[in-house]
């Protein structure tokens, strides 16, 4: 739900929605604000009408549901590619805003869960480390990260760890082993809400393999342990990123199938 008019409409979860009736656990990513909205806007509390009333229908419909809402609120905010962006100017009204909503959500839907989510990287030309952004640990439930065999692109198991355990520039967390490592520090649990292989790159079954005993040895509720995963199967940018019911990745198909 990445505009304005999804924070409040909501579709996938309406009666016509693709998750109308689902009652298991599901993460929800709502973007934040939208174009030619700004951050310190957010800091003045401009936008808590909408996002009260964004949080105020997710838990009308989300009544009576046996799982828990997991909210992704400005996920990816150190990218570049979302209204949301955050420049180092930002800094402070990033934070600022993020508690703003942190005490909505507990006002008005407390038994969702809320989720910091750094993209995994940061771009060099944002020029910040994305951890002066963590509002606190009091004002996140979750870490979480998406994470794609890109950027760089893992065909062995040493290429898989050498980018698990890398930083960036600034000293910030890159890789998924790096990143588990300061949800640990902070004591929140750790989620990878957007995962999987990306086609243009390659077809490496390695990648699912390594993620898959990631997935297995972290497994858990408490800091630094991992809560949740989910498989990106999205047929975009030329179907890259899907698995099923096509890929362009069978070995990695073959062997998710194989493991999961």
């Amino acid at each position: 739900m990445d505009n304005n008019a999804g924070q409040l409409e909501l579709w996938p979860l309406q009666p016509d929605g693709q998750y109308s009736d689902w009652t298991a656990d599901l993460d929800l990513a709502i973007g934040a604000i939208d174009i030619g909205e700004s951050w310190s806007a957010a800091a003045r509390g401009e936008y808590d009408e909408r996002w009260a009333a964004s949080l105020q229908a997710m838990a009308r419909i989300w009544t009576g549901r046996s799982g828990t809402l997991y909210i992704r609120f400005a996920h990816e905010f150190n990218g570049t590619w979302y209204p949301w962006s955050v420049t180092a100017a930002d800094n402070q009204s990033f934070i600022a805003a993020w508690q703003r909503f942190r005490a909505l959500q507990l006002q008005h839907f407390p038994a969702a869960r809320l989720v910091f989510t750094p993209n995994s990287e940061t771009p060099g030309d944002q020029g910040f480390d994305w951890r002066t952004l963590f509002p606190g640990s009091q004002y996140v439930d979750l870490i979480s990260i998406p994470y794609f065999n890109a950027w760089p692109y893992a065909a062995t198991v040493d290429e898989f760890w050498d980018r698990a355990v890398s930083v960036d520039a600034f000293g910030a967390p890159r890789g998924i082993q790096a990143h588990i490592e300061f949800a640990r520090s902070v004591g929140l649990p750790f989620a990878v809400s957007e995962w999987g292989p990306n086609a243009r790159f390659g077809d490496a079954p390695v990648f699912m393999e390594q993620m898959n005993q990631f997935f297995r040895e972290h497994a858990g509720g408490g800091p630094g342990q991992l809560l949740y995963e989910v498989l990106f199967n999205v047929p975009i940018d030329g179907n890259a990123f899907g698995l099923m019911p096509t890929t362009n990745a069978p070995l990695a198909a073959s062997r998710y199938q194989e493991l999961w």
